[in-house]
């Protein structure tokens, strides 16, 4: 059953909310008559101004009814009461118009307003019989005015859709989940939220082509992943829902369409339980061909290295066994993309290797900036001392390239969430460096360890 208490103390607009109140202390006391005319009276004052608020948007359907409310309440006008009275009988049909409601809604308001003008004129009944209405049907009303109107903010189903891509593909956008949380789900109603998470679910899976986007659909199609992320946190089944309804057409998409799908939501769990077990399978045969693919030309693509960085979700490599393996058989350069990409403390007992592995002084500065400095921030004390030991122990020096002294100075600044037990461990290192005085100096001064340090 409905909570009623709660629904009323989330009625948002303050000067509506009494009203609303006091309809409900109404009910609760039995006196059902009055606990319908006052709801209808809430519904008719939160419409007005919500109304008000789309036409101040620039809303021409809106304009109307505001212009006979703003005549209506001019003083001296001698026809207030019967512009009032015009407004409260088509104020459902503006509402249902501007998408402040729906069929449904406005079906179950009309009978409300219906029952009020029984309520309020007896002689509407045939024979003098008053109208009884009992206190479960005066709950009824309150309770569908609660849930059709004023609980929600002004928002309309196709507006807040326009405003929402808009926002999305503006080529300035940045994610900011609260705000985006906030704006377009938290304050819009279910309909218009169930629209939104289904065009960010379409958008996100199928890469759409749109002619009208001011962006590309790849790029369009990632933040639409990062909006849907965020819806799911807020109301999973409903991601799944709107998920699962596109895997039809997704099954058929194109190759390339299907890998970018798995980079950009592999890492949600919607994505997974409303995958067809044909295209896990699928997934898992394209993660073996990306592998035998680089082995023989040495390079992946973007969406190929995004897929491959999935092997970082213990849920993926659950659903996608292949990934660990193909992870591995990466050349060095290839793993550090994989890793930069999504750094992760999975990966953390591969950075020692990737130094060891290097061959060259461009190579060893690659993987410093690909890999080793975008995942320092999650490093412990012992990953630190075994990623310093590979770079001292390269058996060709081939992590000595120019900018590396630079990168160590970094990746001890990026370190700093280790504390003061970072400095012992970064002093026992560069005591192997005395021998090149030069470096060493260099090193100590840029870690600020210098003064520290007792002099050799």
């Amino acid at each position: 059953m409905i909570d009623l208490d709660d629904l009323v103390n989330r009625v948002v607009n303050p000067d509506v909310r009494p009203l609303v109140k006091e309809a409900h202390r109404c009910y609760a006391s039995g006196a059902a008559r009055a606990a319908i005319v006052l709801t209808w009276t809430a519904v008719c004052a939160d419409l007005i101004h919500k109304i008000e608020v789309l036409k101040e948007e620039g809303e021409a359907d809106a304009r109307t009814l505001i212009q006979d409310v703003e005549r209506a309440q001019q003083p001296g006008e001698a026809d207030a009461v019967p512009l009032m009275l015009n407004i409260e009988k088509v104020i459902l049909d503006v509402a249902e118009k501007l998408e402040l409601i729906d069929r449904t809604h406005r079906t179950q308001l009309e009978r409300l307003r219906e029952d009020r003008h029984l309520c309020a004129h007896p002689s509407l009944r045939p024979m003098g019989e008053l109208y009884v209405p009992t206190s479960e049907y005066a709950r009824a009303h309150l309770a569908a005015a609660l849930d059709a109107v004023l609980v929600h903010h002004p928002s309309q189903g196709r507006r807040v859709r326009d405003s929402f891509i808009a926002h999305v593909a503006d080529p300035a956008f940045t994610f900011e989940a609260s705000y985006l949380g906030h704006t377009f789900f938290d304050r819009v109603r279910p309909a218009s939220r169930a629209r939104l998470v289904e065009f960010a679910a379409k958008f996100a899976l199928l890469q759409l082509e749109d002619d009208a986007m001011p962006i590309a659909a790849p790029m369009f199609a990632d933040r639409m992943a990062q909006c849907l992320r965020l819806f799911a946190d807020r109301d999973q089944s409903l991601s799944e829902e709107y998920l699962d309804r596109q895997m039809r057409r997704f099954e058929t998409a194109e190759p390339a369409v299907q890998l970018a799908a798995l980079g950009r939501l592999g890492d949600l769990p919607a994505f997974w339980k409303s995958l067809p077990d044909p295209m896990r399978t699928l997934y898992n045969t394209k993660v073996t061909s990306i592998a035998a693919q680089v082995a023989a030309n040495g390079y992946l693509r973007p969406d190929e290295t995004r897929a491959l960085a999935l092997v970082a979700s213990p849920e993926v490599r659950t659903s996608l066994p292949a990934l660990t393996s193909a992870f591995v058989a990466l050349p060095v350069s290839e793993r550090s993309r994989v890793i930069g990409v999504r750094p992760d403390p999975y990966f953390l007992p591969y950075l020692p290797g990737l130094l060891t592995e290097v061959r060259s002084f461009d190579q060893g500065e690659y993987v410093t900036r690909t890999a080793i400095l975008p995942s320092a921030g999650l490093m412990g004390l012992e990953d630190t001392k075994a990623v310093l030991r590979a770079w001292w122990d390269n058996e060709n020096g081939q992590t000595w390239g120019r900018a590396m002294p630079g990168y160590l100075v970094d990746l001890y600044s990026t370190t700093a969430h280790l504390g003061e037990a970072r400095n012992e461990v970064w002093k026992a290192s560069l005591e192997e460096l005395r021998p090149f005085p030069d470096l060493f100096n260099d090193i100590a001064r840029g870690t600020g360890l210098a003064a520290t340090i007792v002099p050799g």
